[in-house]
């Protein structure tokens, strides 16, 4: 018998799911529980379903949550794509943050919901692809990073710096990063901020090595290029893990890694990176939509920038200078 070389691989495409991320005006967010007899039954979900063949996603939301809890979503914001194999399928779980929304919610289908407190949830009582939702219904839209001192001597005018900015936040997330920094002067940067922050439920990430703050409790770890890129697994941190990316590749890596949000630059060139293109708004907005974390926008970003990200999906901005509020030396070029 001729060779016809090995039998083709069949490939089943995913499962297309449309998630919405619903809020009320207490901030409390629209769960369900999946009816006995379906797949994952008992477990609590952010509602949704099956995008039908031809059906945008966004039509799909639409026509999902009307069928089952009688609300009309008006309008919605395409922030994560979760990609996730069970044991059964394999799904791709389209995201949106829905925005605009309508009429009294009841389980047309018999099926149990309730309105929950984001910070309250339980992962265990939710499926395994939950996690990067949990995420972008709790973190901060602001990610502050840090000035970098020069020098030792300036570190305390640094600390009152940020300080004050953080105060005056409404919600917000600090990276202390200093690249110029040795070991011993970068913890002179990092307790005292790390002190204030824990103290009033502030995130606080190290761009730094980890051995450097291991020992201070609750810690995160900001991780650029050149870390996630030796990374096998999600490093064993209890606080949060981000990474600094620049394409899809890394959007891509950083939900694989399972991190809890990622930092996509630059959406716009800036003074301290001249030769850098930015890639714009569109182009931003595209990558997050297929982003499996959550997703903060840098390059050129200012306080007044933090609605154009959020219109594109993304979870808010990160910035130094322009959430300091001195945008001019950090401005778009």
């Amino acid at each position: 018998m001729p060779n016809t070389g090995p039998e083709p691989v069949v490939t089943t495409p995913p499962l297309e799911v449309a998630v919405g991320l619903v809020l009320d005006a207490e901030g409390r967010v629209l769960v369900s529980r999946r009816l006995a007899g379906r797949h994952l039954a008992g477990y609590w979900e952010f509602p949704g379903g099956k995008i039908d063949a031809g059906e945008s996603a966004f039509a799909g939301l639409v026509r999902e949550l009307h069928e089952e809890l009688g609300i009309v979503v008006r309008a919605g914001v395409q922030c994560l794509t979760v990609r996730h194999d069970f044991a059964e399928c394999s799904v791709a779980l389209r995201v949106f943050r829905v925005t605009d929304w309508s009429g009294e919610v009841h389980g047309r289908e018999g099926q149990e919901w309730a309105w929950r407190d984001p910070a309250t949830l339980d992962p265990a009582d939710f499926p395994a692809a939950n996690h990067p939702m949990f995420q972008a219904l709790v973190l901060p839209q602001r990610y502050l990073i840090t000035p970098s001192p020069a020098v030792r001597a300036e570190i305390p005018a640094v600390v009152e710096q940020v300080q004050a900015a953080l105060v005056d936040m409404d919600g917000a997330m600090l990276q202390v990063r200093a690249p110029s920094l040795g070991r011993a002067d970068y913890r002179a940067l990092v307790e005292p901020l790390h002190r204030f922050a824990r103290a009033r439920g502030i995130p606080l990430l190290a761009n730094a090595p980890w051995e450097w703050v291991a020992d201070l409790s609750g810690i995160g770890w900001h991780l650029p290029e050149r870390r996630w890129r030796a990374l096998d697994e999600r490093p064993s941190v209890s606080g949060l893990v981000a990474a600094s990316v620049h394409d899809a590749e890394g959007l891509a890596e950083a939900a694989r890694l399972g991190l809890d949000l990622a930092v996509l630059s630059p959406v716009h060139s800036t003074v301290s990176h001249p030769g850098v293109p930015g890639m714009g708004w569109a182009q931003f907005a595209a990558q997050v939509r297929e982003a499996g974390v959550p997703v903060y926008a840098l390059g050129g970003m200012r306080a007044s920038d933090l609605d154009q990200a959020r219109t594109c999906g993304a979870q808010g901005i990160a910035a130094i200078r322009g959430l300091l509020g001195m945008e001019a030396g950090e401005a778009a070029v």
